[in-house]
């Protein structure tokens, strides 16, 4: 069904060609016809559902999708043992702004938990600075705290040394 003068490949025309290659999926070949020589890929369409052409060069014959449409693979948890006796790290105002509003709002929007947590963190940037200041002071007071536990925890479970630099950071 070849063209007279015809060096363009037509639907249905015979070719020659070689198998350069063979993976799972097919073969890696090489056809001449007329002058040209075209290389190409050959799908074996039993092993693939679909029996359509890659639309890519990149993707792996096997039909898995390159690895930047892949989703991402989860990371293992490195689990760290904390010690029960180690003192809770501060907390800042909003720390303290936070539950209390919760508390307030949760009877109003039952069931709806995470429209109330994202109603609270606008409602902190409204607040006048005196209001805030009553939160901040907490905060303050629960850095004091923390800094006291922090320095008993390390005396009594590292030695002197520990502690005296801890107090140095208090002192500054």
């Amino acid at each position: 069904m070849e063209l007279a003068g015809t060096d363009e490949p037509q639907i249905g025309s015979v070719v020659d060609g070689v198998i350069d290659g063979e993976f799972e999926g097919g073969y890696l070949v090489t056809m001449k016809f007329g002058s040209q020589v075209l290389k190409g890929v050959l799908y074996l369409c039993a092993k693939r559902p679909r029996c359509q052409p890659q639309e890519t060069m990149g993707t792996p014959p096997s039909g898995m999708p390159p690895a930047s449409q892949r989703p991402a693979k989860k990371k293992a948890r490195v689990t760290t043992v904390v010690d029960p006796q180690k003192p809770k790290c501060y907390k800042s105002g909003y720390n303290f702004f936070f539950p209390e509003l919760y508390a307030r709002l949760k009877p109003e929007y039952h069931g709806k938990e995470m429209i109330i947590t994202k109603m609270i963190s606008p409602m902190w940037g409204n607040l006048y600075e005196s209001e805030k200041q009553v939160y901040q002071d907490k905060g303050v007071k629960d850095v004091e705290r923390y800094i006291t536990e922090m320095l008993e925890y390390k005396s009594a479970h590292e030695g002197g040394a520990s502690a005296s630099a801890a107090a140095a950071i208090v002192a500054q």
